[in-house]
């Protein structure tokens, strides 16, 4: 069986309600074709979000190998990939909630920003995604 093709691409602006619901982009939802994604917390203080049915296929082998005894990175990884997963299925607007912690350890506002990752996207808030650009293009520009 071939592997699902996702073109999670581009930039796109939303903002959480009272309720800490956010819409994802009709672009990024119209991909997900059942409505579920899981939602965990990224090493770069902003969310990552995977349809549920590529979570489950593909996280055997992205673990594969790391062994927590042997390795405090491994345990880190492991704690970071699993221990923030929350499953999360698409209302009939296209939202997801955002939970509590999500919200707190990524540090994300009212405005936030979707950005594409190919076979994932990442929700990052807003300021932190401009002060994060930032310096990543310094450090490109100094590169070259």
């Amino acid at each position: 069986m071939a592997a699902a093709t996702y073109k999670f691409w581009g930039q796109f602006s939303h903002s959480l309600d009272s309720k800490n619901r956010v819409a994802i982009p009709a672009k990024f939802r119209q991909q997900l074709k059942d409505g579920k994604v899981v939602v965990r917390e990224n090493f770069e203080e902003c969310l990552t979000v995977q349809p549920a049915a590529e979570w489950e296929k593909n996280i055997a082998a992205r673990i594969a190998g790391l062994d927590e005894i042997d390795s405090k990175k491994n345990r880190d990884i492991k704690r970071m990939m699993f221990g923030s997963v929350v499953e999360c299925e698409l209302d009939k607007q296209g939202r997801i909630c955002i939970t509590p912690d999500h919200i707190r350890n990524a540090g994300i506002g009212k405005e936030v920003v979707f950005r594409g990752m190919h076979d994932s996207f990442e929700i990052w808030d807003r300021r932190k995604w401009e002060a994060y650009r930032k310096v990543y293009r310094k450090q490109w520009e100094e590169a070259e």
